[in-house]
């Protein structure tokens, strides 16, 4: 359908790697997109798998992006990578923020220098990457940001306060940020908007479901009897980036098999 059709939009993903990106940046190749991707570090192994990404996305046919190898955690990096690919690609339409760390770690045995990592890598970057997009969307009157939320956010789990309190500072910036950036003169049909995307117990994801004896306890407990895939999150990702969800603004669209519901 047309108003799914991401052709003619650049897209950028930043934090790249692993299958949570790879996933993402393919699905919005397959809609038509040019992908662009970032590292979130600026680690070797990061920019081979990254590159890796981007390769998998232009056979797909999402042709033209370009990747970039940085922190996502430094404004000015941040700032050049953007300013250099809206210049040599095309200017971005849609950000995904799929950079998505968690530190499972009882907090009596957690550091101070833990929690700042948990949170640079998975709510500053968030933050960096959107002012800099944003700053650029905003005067064009349009463009999508798509943040990436564990449900952790709101569901208690050992040893995850510090990922979880990362996660709900995403959500609570998306929320804020949705209404700040989608005001503008009435009677217009598009807007930036500020989504995210809820994911739960994902295969190749970090979080405590990477314990096989954890993952082996979720089989039997989520209502579905599976962890998610990477790609169950394609179809929200290409919807929320597209015409078809204009009228959708701060809100957290959820793919977690209901595990969320689970009493």
């Amino acid at each position: 359908m047309s108003v799914f059709d991401l052709t003619g939009k650049h897209a950028l993903v930043t934090g790249a790697t692993g299958a949570l990106g790879r996933a993402l940046a393919v699905g919005l190749a397959e809609a038509g997109a040019t992908v662009s991707v970032t590292t979130v570090t600026t680690d070797r192994a990061e920019e081979v798998e990254s590159n890796s990404i981007l390769n998998e996305c232009w056979a797909a046919g999402g042709k033209n992006g370009q990747q970039k190898t940085l922190d996502l955690t430094d404004p000015a990096a941040v700032e050049a990578a953007v300013a250099a690919l809206e210049k040599d690609v095309a200017p971005i339409d849609i950000l995904v923020n799929a950079s998505h760390g968690a530190n499972i770690k009882p907090v009596l045995d957690s550091s101070l220098a833990d929690w700042s990592r948990e949170i640079g890598r998975n709510a500053t970057a968030v933050f960096v990457a959107s002012q800099s997009v944003g700053k650029r969307m905003v005067p064009r009157g349009k463009g999508r940001i798509i943040n990436i939320v564990s449900d952790i956010h709101d569901r208690g789990v050992p040893n995850c306060a510090l990922f979880g309190a990362s996660q709900g500072a995403v959500l609570g910036f998306t929320k804020s940020l949705a209404i700040e950036w989608g005001r503008g003169e009435p009677l217009v049909a598009e807007r930036v908007t500020v989504n995210a995307i809820g994911i739960g117990f994902m295969e190749g994801v970090p979080g405590p479901q990477a314990d096989p004896a954890v993952a082996e306890v979720l089989h039997h407990y989520l209502p579905l009897r599976r962890l998610g895939s990477p790609k169950d999150l394609q179809g929200a990702v290409v919807f929320l980036a597209a015409e078809g969800s204009n009228y959708v603004n701060g809100e957290l669209v959820v793919i977690d098999g209901a595990i969320a519901n689970h009493a």
